[in-house]
């Protein structure tokens, strides 16, 4: 009897401490309730926010209702273009890296925002010659890409053939090499000939002097 007796006003003290936890309770879950709603609020401000930002980068074009296309077209193309410029030597490893890497990926993105000039490194000498760096095959190499720039100065067209050409520099200027790449980049084969051997390969060597020349001004600046 007496074992019952101490057992009760233990059962009868646990509903108030649950009682108590619940109270306790109670403002947690308030505020994680207002907490939850702020979020909410917030996300949907913050997603029409950005959606409201990324229109302002959408072509005129994909806008309804635009009518300022036309203008916004000249402005692009009245405006001068940004001069870059690449100065390389067509049998170096690192020139077909520098290619392959910086100036290729570049031109992908800002082809119609700039000018882009490809020159070459080298010597010119007292004989109106110019000595290359990785020897006579360079320079036939070098006059080859500029006769290419020179008869079709688009830079798509004369970038990827000098790619093309790099990327076995050094085979540079085997006729097999420079065939492929000619018909891969539709180059007529028999022009580039003609311009590299005009006048006994004066007019060619006449652009080397001349790119040459431009690489060591840079240089010097």
């Amino acid at each position: 009897m007496a074992s019952a007796k101490i057992s009760l006003p233990i059962m009868e003290e646990k509903p108030p401490m649950r009682n108590r936890c619940r109270r306790q309770r109670r403002p947690i879950l308030v505020i994680a309730l207002l907490a939850a709603s702020f979020y909410a609020l917030y996300m949907v401000f913050y997603n029409h926010a950005v959606s409201a930002y990324a229109t302002m980068f959408v072509p005129e074009t994909s806008q309804p209702g635009s009518s300022t296309t036309t203008s916004n077209i000249s402005v692009l193309t009245e405006s001068e273009l940004v001069p870059l410029e690449a100065h390389i030597m067509s049998k170096c490893p690192d020139a077909r890296d520098c290619l392959r890497d910086l100036v290729l990926p570049a031109m992908m993105r800002i082809n119609d925002k700039v000018n882009f000039t490809l020159s070459y490194i080298g010597t010119p000498t007292e004989n109106d010659g110019v000595e290359c760096k990785h020897g006579p095959t360079e320079c036939m190499g070098n006059i080859i890409e500029l006769c290419a720039h020179h008869l079709y100065p688009d830079p798509k067209i004369y970038l990827g053939f000098t790619m093309c050409l790099t990327k076995d520099y050094k085979v540079i200027p085997q006729r097999e090499l420079v065939e492929d790449c000619a018909l891969e980049h539709a180059i007529d084969f028999e022009k580039l000939n003609d311009c590299a051997a005009r006048d006994d390969g004066a007019v060619g060597m006449a652009m080397l002097r001349e790119s040459v020349q431009r690489s060591a001004d840079v240089r010097s600046t």
